[in-house]
């Protein structure tokens, strides 16, 4: 099993910082009481490189369709699932849980592990993917200092009373899918892990995304769309931001882009000293039209991900 790259994560939020940082503007010399003024606008290299990026996540999400090429299993939400709290005074096996450190199983209390296990997807299409032993994958991130704290106080051996199998409904990169799990209790608490009993496959490489484009909807006529991502607030002066967005639109896959444009102010206060903006994310939309309607193309951001429907209570602006 595996969680979201860590190098997702990171490139996202370094993207996302960035962005923070070009909407309070260029750091400017403590001593210059002229107060720059941001510009209110990308530069058209900052424009090229986002439709680059929306290009790139295209060619990628094209090849990687490819009639001849098997589907991919990318989750969206990551497992092991945990079902239940730990008790008071069994917060170590939370710990013990993440490390991997298991007492050796009771005879009979591991099931045989199958070749292979089947994913349905919600459109149909079924796949055979290679089975994972119960307790495979438990503990692979932990770093090599840490193995040795397995069987302490901080980290107890956990004990395996019970392994069911069964199915689940999951988030993919493609939509839901019922995938096999591994169902396994342990003795000395009521929780219980719900895991992977298939491989999945890694978060794909984002590329250089210029904007964390996560959800969209779709309007009837089919060609507004409105996109929702993490950007700098929609304030006055240049701790807020606007939002270019830049598409791509082919004839099997449509590929977004936000760029953020900085709203004019000074950057440098009275005395000197360079506005410090908040480092906080807000919740942004932006409105496209497409130049045909959206139809059976698939939608993605520029980390080659489907982009989903938004939460219930979305903001706008």
């Amino acid at each position: 099993m595996s969680v979201p790259a860590p190098r997702l994560i990171l490139t996202l939020a370094v993207a996302l910082f960035a962005t923070a940082l070009t909407a309070c503007g260029a750091e400017q010399d403590g001593a210059d009481a002229r107060a720059p003024v941001a510009t209110g606008s990308p530069s058209a290299e900052t424009i090229a490189q986002a439709r680059r990026d929306a290009e790139q996540a295209a060619d990628r999400w094209e090849a990687d369709s490819a009639a001849d090429k098997p589907r991919s299993l990318v989750l969206r939400g990551g497992m092991p699932i945990q079902v239940g709290n730990w008790e008071s005074g069994n917060h170590a096996f939370k710990v013990a849980l993440g490390d991997g450190c298991f007492a050796p199983p009771a005879p009979g209390v591991l099931p045989r592990t199958p070749v292979d296990g089947e994913v349905r997807w919600a459109d149909g299409v079924v796949q055979r993917r290679p089975a994972t032993a119960p307790l495979q994958g438990y503990g692979t991130s932990v770093p090599p200092e840490l193995k040795s704290r397995c069987g302490t106080a901080q980290s107890p051996r956990l004990t395996v009373t019970s392994v069911s199998a069964a199915t689940r409904t999951v988030q993919t990169t493609e939509g839901e899918a019922t995938v096999p799990t591994w169902e396994i209790a342990f003795a000395d608490t009521s929780v219980r892990v719900i895991g992977l009993a298939v491989t999945d496959d890694p978060w794909p490489d984002p590329g250089r995304p210029m904007q964390s484009v996560d959800t969209a909807i779709v309007a009837g006529d089919g060609r507004t769309l409105t996109v929702g991502f993490n950007g700098s607030p929609d304030g006055p002066g240049p701790c807020g931001s606007d939002y270019l967005p830049v598409t791509v639109q082919r004839d099997k896959v449509v590929a977004v882009a936000v760029v953020g444009i900085s709203k004019p102010g000074p950057t440098v206060a009275e005395d000197g000293v360079r506005i410090a903006c908040p480092a906080m994310l807000a919740s942004r939309t932006v409105t496209i039209t497409l130049d045909a309607p959206l139809g059976n193309r698939a939608l993605i951001g520029t980390a080659g991900l489907p982009l989903r429907p938004p939460p219930p209570t979305w903001p706008t602006g």
